[in-house]
């Protein structure tokens, strides 16, 4: 008796239509959240950057031009250079992606947990 082939589902799936995964921003500031350890608000984390270092910090689009200024000037201070990622929405949308009510302006990561949100760097 002659084997039948047998066609796998591997075989008929077309791979050129196959969904590539991009890179979502919100989606890893909330997997930080949950699962590394940030820190929020001017103040803390100006506070914070004078005691100890960030992997990375991430300012809202609409964040004074003030605060900029400051976080530029501390970590000119600093001996180890700090990447800062400038978000793509407004104060309000990055306290809602850190499932909070009120608007956050400038978010500090100290562990980034389960999340690839340092591979911004590259990008």
């Amino acid at each position: 008796m002659a084997k039948k082939k047998i066609d796998t589902v591997t075989d008929k799936v077309d791979l050129s239509r196959k969904k590539k995964k991009e890179f979502d921003v919100d989606t890893n500031i909330r997997v930080t959240y949950k699962t590394g350890k940030i820190i929020y608000g001017k103040n803390n984390v100006l506070k914070y950057l004078r005691n100890a270092s960030f992997k990375m910090i991430i300012i809202a689009n609409n964040c004074p031009a003030e605060l900029v200024n400051q976080l530029n000037h501390n970590i000119s201070l600093m001996k180890d250079k700090l990447y800062i990622y400038r978000y793509k929405g407004s104060s309000w949308d990055l306290g809602l992606t850190c499932a909070k009510p009120y608007m956050i302006s400038v978010i500090g990561i100290i562990n980034e947990g389960d999340s690839e949100i340092l591979s911004l760097r590259t990008r």
